[in-house]
């Protein structure tokens, strides 16, 4: 297994989320935006206490991200990445495993993740780790470069 660190992100880690989003393939991103668009509003929801977002570390260097979009008294919403070159090493698993945790000790009653229906991966993982379907989102997220995507919505109710 990766030798990895969790830790809580800050807006100056704003720029790093976004290089690490911007590595991802474009066909598997959720949306289209700039990197700068995405580094802005990660560093001005993280500062403005939005969102809240943890950033797994190997060896120095950035591999993933996991953001809690926070709705109270609503749930809150949760996306992560995983940069391609650390896929599969147990990356999303911890983030994750934090993130749930960091979320029951804050008292959130639910967490929810829209997951695209060709990412069997995260799917997996996360009903692994006690998220199920709800339901199925059709045309969810929209492309610039034309259509969209349909997805399978997830939830995790705090035990």
């Amino acid at each position: 297994m990766l030798d990895l660190t969790i830790r809580r992100a800050t807006a100056a880690d704003a720029d790093g989320i976004a290089d690490l989003i911007a590595a991802i393939e474009p066909d598997k991103l959720v949306s289209e935006i700039s990197r700068e668009e995405r580094r802005d509003r990660f560093r001005e929801y993280l500062g403005a206490g939005i969102n809240a977002a943890f950033l797994a570390e190997s060896g120095g260097r950035l591999v993933g991200e996991l953001t809690l979009a926070l709705g109270g008294p609503d749930p809150t919403r949760l996306g992560f990445s995983v940069h391609p070159d650390f896929r599969r090493r147990g990356v999303a698993t911890k983030l994750l495993q934090h993130g749930i945790a960091w979320a029951d000790a804050n008292d959130i009653h639910k967490l929810t993740a829209e997951v695209m229906t060709h990412n069997a991966g995260a799917l997996a993982l996360l009903q692994e780790l006690g998220f199920a379907e709800e339901g199925y989102l059709v045309n969810q997220f929209r492309r610039k470069s034309g259509g969209a995507n349909d997805a399978v919505l997830l939830a995790r109710m705090r035990l």
